[in-house]
């Protein structure tokens, strides 16, 4: 979806669209992977009598921000959420932002339950990720820090593998 201005204005296309933008999009994407003739009348795309071959099905979604309409959106349509650069405390927040989200509209069942996953902030060890998961977070997605060179990337996927993986 995108969150920065210039962006979409490099692109021709209004920043304040954004949200309503995807909705749509998000619709028509799952009715050309599902639909034998695949039709969609929204604000921003339009088609029928279409065929869109292969079909996937239902193709995952994963919708991530912290935006109130990023929580609605992930609530209606997605089948997880991420969050990027949280520590226990904003996972917290956000969190709490879905759940709010979930009482306020209608989550399809044929979506499941809502994964969470998010890449952590900073170093995480045994005890950070155990509160994590108490959170309510199904993955973490590590990433090392952009400055390691390959020998501390080597180091830091293994640290996380004798440190979390199967132990949390």
């Amino acid at each position: 979806m995108g969150y920065l201005e210039p962006e979409f204005r490099a692109l021709g296309i209004p920043f304040a669209d954004k949200g309503a933008r995807t909705d749509d999009y998000l619709a028509a994407m799952r009715a050309i992977w599902t639909e034998a003739r695949p039709e969609h009348d929204g604000r921003f795309a339009r088609f029928a009598s279409v065929q869109a071959q292969p079909q996937p099905g239902a193709v995952p979604i994963v919708v991530g921000g912290h935006p109130a309409g990023a929580y609605r959106r992930a609530v209606e349509s997605a089948n997880g959420w991420y969050g990027f650069a949280l520590d226990p405390d904003g996972t917290d927040r956000a969190l709490a932002g879905l759940r709010e989200a979930g009482a306020r509209y209608e989550r399809p069942p044929a979506l499941g339950p809502l994964e969470i996953s998010l890449t952590p902030r900073g170093p995480v060890d045994a005890v950070t990720a155990a509160r994590f998961a108490t959170l309510g977070v199904d993955r973490l997605i590590m990433q090392p820090h952009y400055s390691l060179d390959e020998a501390g990337v080597a180091r830091y996927v293994t640290t996380i593998g004798e440190t979390l993986i199967g132990r949390v």
